[in-house]
């Protein structure tokens, strides 16, 4: 994909205000409408076979009423010689698709986005996975690859913490752990956040994209807290694309061939055994 940095900082710029200035987002949660479809989706980690599909299947400009949540797009595992990888061209084409449809395409921030805006953090297979998306930007852009990379971590900053329906279900990455629930600030759905909230281990933001291995009870205090019925999120890889945690948490994947997404009927109420219902393999989709 032969771009120039012009374009992408215009690109990454624009799909950032869309971010901020959506009018469905109120702070850093986003309320989606009560009728139309959401396709919900788990973590992406750069397949772009999947994330192929699910654009094309999708067809926003096709189905005015369909939404779409991304989240968790960068750091996959198409690495060259010499350590780089260039997942930040999935996000530009996450963002390329907020622009042309930003009432439609909504993201929630991740862990990999946090590390990668703070450059560090994350090891795979004895690799950086944050230095390496750095030097396929550099390899890209060469001189000019600073003001990408700012670019990026203003959009990747840009992204809302959670989306919500009216009917009850919350999607946000992660959830905080057991052992931070009962101390966890909620504030920061409903307020601007600043630079201690993403602070790693004490950050209330850390907190809520990097949790892992939650219990159902802890699960039950955060939907109360949230006001919802049933909790969607990503982070914790499942290889069978999805798995269920008591009776309000189902946990997605989408980075593998067995990864699922998730459509809803956003004027519709569920249980979390009929949402388990409705999942769809990429695999399944002839696009």
């Amino acid at each position: 994909m032969e771009l120039s940095a012009d374009q992408v900082v215009e690109t990454f710029g624009a799909a950032a205000d869309e971010n901020r200035m959506a009018p469905s987002r109120h702070e850093q949660v986003v309320q989606l409408p009560p009728e139309g479809e959401l396709w919900m989706t788990g973590d992406l980690h750069d397949h772009r076979r999947n994330f192929d599909k699910l654009v094309k299947a999708a067809d926003l400009g096709g189905n005015p009423q369909r939404h779409l949540i991304l989240h968790e797009l960068i750091h996959g595992d198409h690495y060259d010689a010499a350590g780089a990888e260039e997942s930040w061209i999935t996000l530009y084409r996450a963002a390329e698709l907020k622009c042309d449809f930003p009432g439609q395409v909504h993201f929630l921030l991740a862990n990999h986005d946090l590390a990668q805006i703070h450059g560090k953090g994350i090891m795979k297979a004895g690799l950086s996975v944050c230095e390496a998306f750095t030097k396929g930007v550099k390899r890209a852009f060469e001189k000019q690859h600073n003001v990408v990379t700012v670019a990026i971590s203003e959009f990747l900053l840009s992204l809302p913490l959670a989306a919500r329906t009216e009917s009850g279900i919350f999607c946000c990455h992660s959830m905080p752990t057991d052992d931070q629930i009962d101390a966890f600030d909620f504030t920061i759905f409903d307020r601007e956040l600043t630079g201690p909230d993403y602070a790693q281990r004490t950050g209330p933001v850390y907190q809520l994209i990097w949790g892992r291995h939650m219990s159902p009870a802890t699960v039950d205090k955060f939907a109360e807290k949230v006001g919802a019925e049933l909790i969607l999120t990503g982070h914790q890889p499942q290889e069978m694309g999805h798995a269920i945690n008591g009776d309000k948490h189902l946990i997605l994947a989408s980075d593998h061939n067995q990864g699922v997404f998730l459509p809803i009927d956003l004027a519709e109420k569920y249980d979390l055994e009929t949402l388990v219902g409705r999942l769809q393999k990429f695999v399944a989709l002839d696009v």
